[in-house]
């Protein structure tokens, strides 16, 4: 039953409600006082986890989660994800994928390690509208600041990842996290992971073609003059990230 929902959710029939939905969610996400409301998304969200044969615990914080892997949509957290469990000589609790603010808040709170990804902003929006063109580039920009914005007054009780350090030397990133928590996850040997964990994760070659027009027309979109202010606004606040990133 929940198969036939999702597939009912993905026709184009409901790309509105499903535009309207991202705008919700994303608010919800970013506001700590709003838990209540986020509720009905995670457990819609493990209903599809659990569907899809994907562990629904590791979409929830446990009593026992050891790490969380997450950041926006778009900037490595899946290639992170499946690298990280890749290497691990030994189960590891992870929560990943929630892409919210309000759990990362929670981890961050309750002192378990946070490995927060983050890509500048162009890539992400063009990664995130062409994977899901119900979503359009204002709505993805305003959504990337309210999720990084949010999460400012903690990002340093986080290891931050930029996209180039999470693809490229997710090992330095995992050492950083052993160091500033304590933990003894063990390293991804990268060059092993882009060619062992980069397939399980890349679009078909059909799904590649058919996002291609989609990125070219969404880059004009965010040439836009709507849209420059929240792009420089975007920028700014990653430059701050990146910053942080460096410094690890």
């Amino acid at each position: 039953m929940i198969n036939d929902i999702v597939k009912i959710q993905s026709s184009r029939y409901m790309n509105l409600p499903r535009k309207l939905s991202f705008s919700v969610h994303s608010l919800i996400a970013q506001k700590p006082e709003l838990w209540w409301l986020y509720k009905p998304y995670l457990e819609w969200g493990q209903m599809k986890r659990k569907a899809i044969g994907i562990d629904p615990k590791e979409g929830l914080l446990l009593p026992d989660t050891e790490l969380v892997i997450d950041g926006f949509q778009g900037s490595a957290n899946s290639f992170a994800t499946v690298a990280f469990k890749h290497f691990q000589s030994k189960p590891v609790r992870l929560m990943h994928h929630r892409h919210a603010p309000i759990l990362i808040v929670q981890a961050i709170e309750q002192q378990v390690p946070v490995l927060l990804t983050i890509r500048e902003p162009v890539g992400t929006v063009i990664s995130l509208t062409s994977r899901w063109p119900h979503i359009s580039v204002t709505q993805a920009l305003k959504s990337y600041i309210g999720f990084y914005t949010t999460l400012k007054p903690y990002f340093s009780h986080c290891v931050v990842s930029t996209f180039e350090q999470t693809t490229q030397h997710l090992d330095r990133s995992i050492a950083a996290i052993n160091n500033k928590f304590g933990t003894h996850f063990d390293l991804i040997d990268v060059d092993r992971a882009n060619s062992e964990c980069r397939k399980k994760i890349s679009d078909s070659p059909e799904r590649a073609a058919g996002r291609k027009f989609l990125k070219e027309h969404n880059h004009q979109q965010l040439r836009s003059h709507k849209n420059q202010f929240l792009l420089s606004k975007a920028i700014s606040l990653y430059q701050e990230y990146e910053t942080l990133s460096r410094s690890k």
